[in-house]
This record gives C-alpha cells, sequence and structure tokens, in this order.
C-alpha cells in the first residue's frame, strides 16, 4: 500500500512538474518574449531580461530592446520579423543592408533565418527613431507567429540608468 501511494505520488510529482515547465510554451510548441535585453556574458547573446511593452528611446549602444523565440522541441524553424513605425523612418545604408524597406520607411522586414532551439533579435535606437506605438510582428515558417505592440516614449529625466 505504501509503495503504491508512494508511485502515485510520484506520478503526481512528474506529471506536475512537466506540466509546469511547458507552461510557457504555447499549443505550437513555441514561446516568445519581448522586452529589454542584456547580453550573456559567456556567449554575447542577447536575452530579455524584463519583459515590458514601455521602452525608452534611448541611443545608448548599452540600452537594448528586441525578442527572444524558443522552439520546445529544439528543432529547427526559420523565422523572420516585420517592424511598422509610426511614422517612416530614416533609412541609413546599413538599414537597407540588412532589411527590405517598404511604405516609404515605415516598414522594415528581416530576411528569414534558419535558427536551431532559439532565436534573438536585439534593437537599438538612433537618434531620429520616432516616438509612439510600433508593431513589431515575428514569423515562423512563414506564418504570422505573434505580435507585439510596444509604445516607444523618450527617455526620461532622473530615470536610473542601467549598468551592465
Amino acid at each position: 500500500m505504501l509503495l503504491a501511494l508512494a508511485s502515485a505520488l510520484a506520478i503526481f510529482l512528474l506529471v506536475g512538474c512537466e506540466s509546469t515547465s511547458n507552461k510557457e510554451y504555447d499549443k505550437e510548441g513555441f514561446k516568445a518574449k519581448f522586452g529589454v535585453m542584456v547580453p550573456n556574458k559567456e556567449t554575447g547573446k542577447f536575452h530579455i531580461y524584463a519583459e515590458t511593452t514601455l521602452i525608452h528611446r534611448d541611443v545608448s549602444p548599452r540600452y537594448v530592446h528586441g525578442f527572444e523565440v524558443w522552439r520546445r522541441d529544439r528543432q529547427r524553424f526559420l523565422v523572420h520579423f516585420e517592424i511598422r513605425f509610426p511614422e517612416p523612418i530614416t533609412i541609413s545604408e546599413e538599414i537597407e543592408k540588412a532589411y527590405t524597406v517598404s511604405e516609404g520607411g515605415r516598414v522594415i522586414r528581416s530576411e528569414p533565418s534558419m535558427e536551431w532551439a532559439h532565436y534573438s533579435a536585439p534593437f537599438w535606437f538612433s537618434e531620429d527613431d520616432p516616438l509612439g506605438t510600433y508593431s513589431l510582428t515575428v514569423f515562423i515558417d512563414g506564418d504570422p507567429y505573434r505580435t507585439f505592440e510596444y509604445e516607444v516614449v523618450p527617455f526620461g529625466v532622473g530615470e536610473e540608468e542601467f549598468d551592465f
């Protein structure tokens, strides 16, 4: 009897732990986060440390925002993204080389990239990037996966500076 009770408890804990660890993944087996990012000290790859939809327009190279996507089964997936700005941005040679630009600079789209298990996309601001509501759509395997709406506001006076 004690052995049966212990076995039932073990199964309950195992199932409970599995469902808790998978809670963040959606039914397609992916999870995504958007917010302020920092680099991993060992790999240099950026990751979300604070999820938020309120982003300060700070042009410091140390202030990074963006998104991450993970695939639960750690297999390959094709990913790209599209950002819609509240008004057209200035198109530099660097932006033209890295993105497909449309709507007169109001939309930029990345090239598809084949990734294993995880993808991270960090962004930095330029002096003339607009304030307002941005829309970032992440595409997985060619289909829209998730859209993040976020507000870009001026970097506030007296705001605490992040020291990475």
